[in-house]
């Protein structure tokens, strides 16, 4: 499996590290999210609204909340609390609250999950229903150790600067819900209670009307190779409104048929650890999901190849870890810049109920191997041996980078990537309906 050969081979590798990531990540930042997040139960929403334009002209909804989401948050919770005191609101009234909340701009685009109902003495202890937003969640994968050494390149009479995380999985988006217990300050969520917006890993991603908010994307910016003094194209699946990714590329990217599906595996534990001097509350999440990933090839090929992997089980802070995992990268020479830490910083819980935010982060985690099925259908040795050969990054002791660390070291192995060869990030916000205050609903002095 040489790193030289096409793109179709070496994008395949490029995803395989992303994804498998990813699915861990996705989890992670919803559970991580949703320390103190009082909610009061409502219905969910109907689909979402419509596309906005993403730096490729696809349709997107993950970006930065505006203004008018922020005072619907603002609006609403004012609005519940006051509602308490009056008596309590209709169930219409809250359901249309709800999709006005969860539809604004910002938010995820697929429907969350039915929000639990709160629980109390006697018979049960204080659960607080929340709900969360998972947004702009990343994944960074595929190091490169000889490109980190050579940051700055020249080829064919230009110079390229160079990024050693040659690889990402982005726009990873969600909702979790759950119940806060008190007075531990700890949730267990299950699996059903958390959804990613993923298309259920839907062909109609690859779609000239692919639906907005609800695709993953991925994108593989690859260095020099011994095929490509010059770096090639980007490979990735984000293509524009109006066009299939089939045949779709311009100078620096070709769109490539992968789709990608994460399902939560068991039961995700949150565990507030601390609180910080200015009173931001720092969180630690232990989760567990498998990736699915799955090839579409063009028309009039019926045929699709589907590789899964095994769950993988990662911790995850709000609190940036005091070094690096002991089988991480080497350290690049002097004088390029050291990007093996974590490239997003995290940052506990803060801000106000309706738009407090966390960044979590990792790299602390192995990524599973794909193994094909005998047959080769559903999971094709091809796809297989791709994700797994290069999920590893590049080690600088390759000679001309042609080989991934899991080709080299056998190809059986289920750990195809060590800690430190991966990371993952993100922002997530807050979505919040108001604390319960005040008498219940009916009483009168």
């Amino acid at each position: 499996m040489k790193r030289s050969a096409t793109g179709r081979r070496w994008w395949a590798a490029a995803l395989g590290v992303a994804v498998a990531a990813a699915a861990a990540l996705g989890v992670a930042v919803a559970a991580a999210t949703v320390a103190v997040v009082p909610v009061r139960p409502s219905a969910p929403r109907p689909p979402g609204p419509g596309a906005q334009e993403s730096r490729h002209g696809a349709r997107a909804t993950t970006r930065d909340r505006t203004d008018a989401s922020t005072s619907a948050l603002a609006r609403f919770t004012l609005a519940a609390e006051a509602a308490t005191w009056r008596g309590g609101e209709t169930a219409a009234t809250q359901a249309a609250e709800m999709a006005e909340l969860t539809g604004a701009a910002g938010m995820p685009t697929c429907t969350p999950p039915a929000i639990p109902a709160a629980t109390y003495p006697p018979g049960n202890g204080y659960g607080i229903p929340f709900l969360a937003a998972i947004t702009d969640g990343q994944v960074l994968a595929g190091y490169d150790e000889w490109t980190a050494n050579h940051l700055v390149w020249t080829a064919t009479g230009t110079t390229y600067d160079l990024y050693p995380w040659q690889s990402k999985i982005y726009d990873i988006t969600g909702w979790v819900t759950g119940l806060l217990q008190l007075p531990s300050l700890t949730a267990q969520i299950p699996a059903q209670d958390i959804v990613f917006c993923d298309n259920d890993g839907g062909a109609s991603c690859l779609s000239a009307d692919w639906p907005a908010g609800q695709c993953i994307h991925i994108l593989a910016q690859y260095g020099p190779s011994p095929a490509s003094p010059a770096p090639p194209p980007g490979l990735g699946n984000e293509h524009p409104e109006g066009t299939s990714c089939y045949g779709y590329s311009t100078p620096t990217l070709e769109c490539f048929p992968y789709v990608v599906k994460l399902t939560p595996s068991g039961e995700s534990s949150l565990t507030v650890t601390g609180v910080e001097p200015d009173g931001a509350l720092d969180l630690q999440v232990t989760t567990s999901a498998v990736t699915t990933v799955e090839e579409f090839p063009p028309p009039p090929s019926t045929a699709t190849y589907a590789c899964q992997d095994d769950p993988i089980t990662i911790t995850v802070s709000t609190v940036a870890p005091a070094g690096l995992p002991t089988t991480a990268p080497t350290a690049p020479n002097p004088p390029n810049t050291d990007y093996r830490s974590l490239q997003t910083a995290p940052q506990p819980l803060t801000g106000p109920l309706a738009t407090a935010s966390s960044t979590v982060g990792s790299n602390d985690f192995s990524i599973q191997a794909f193994f094909p099925s005998k047959s080769g259908s559903p999971c094709s040795p091809f796809v297989a041996d791709s994700l797994n050969t290069y999920a590893g990054g590049w080690n600088s002791i390759f000679q001309d980078q042609d080989e991934g660390r899991y080709y080299v070291e056998g190809g059986t192995d289920p750990i195809v990537a060590e800690p430190g060869w991966a990371q993952f990030s993100a922002t997530t916000t807050v979505v919040t309906f108001g604390l319960p205050v005040g008498p219940p609903a009916g009483f009168h002095f």
